[in-house]
């Protein structure tokens, strides 16, 4: 983590202290940050927002597995966009970009099917 995001999640937590929120003994599954439990109940990482607490190893894995997936569907879909704006300014398609975008769908298919399960 750079000093810079360092610095904004440790402004994030004071916010979050001087809120009310109360600092837990858990941390984020995702990135092993402290937890923090809002006044309403809520509890939140300051870098992901709401989290699921976890009970055990293997909901953190189901927990951490499925951000990840979030994580890449949301990458594939920006590269797809991305693509998409080269074809338009290009204002011609080019058999490469037809190859990568049916290459970037089978993975988004391929991520959304695993999801399902």
């Amino acid at each position: 983590m750079s000093k810079g995001s360092r610095d904004a999640v440790i402004k994030k937590m004071s916010e979050l202290l001087r809120s009310g929120a109360v600092m837990l003994d858990q941390s984020c599954p995702l990135c092993g940050t402290p937890l923090f439990k809002l006044k309403s109940g809520e509890v939140v990482c300051p870098i992901h927002g709401t989290v699921k607490v976890v009970k055990s190893e293997s909901e953190a894995v189901s927990v951490t597995t499925s951000a990840v997936l979030d994580e890449l569907e949301k990458f594939i879909a920006n590269r797809m966009y991305q693509v998409l704006l080269k074809i338009k300014i290009a204002e011609e398609i080019k058999i490469s970009d037809i190859e990568m975008l049916s290459k970037l769908l089978d993975v988004l298919e391929r991520i959304r099917r695993i999801k399902k399960l």
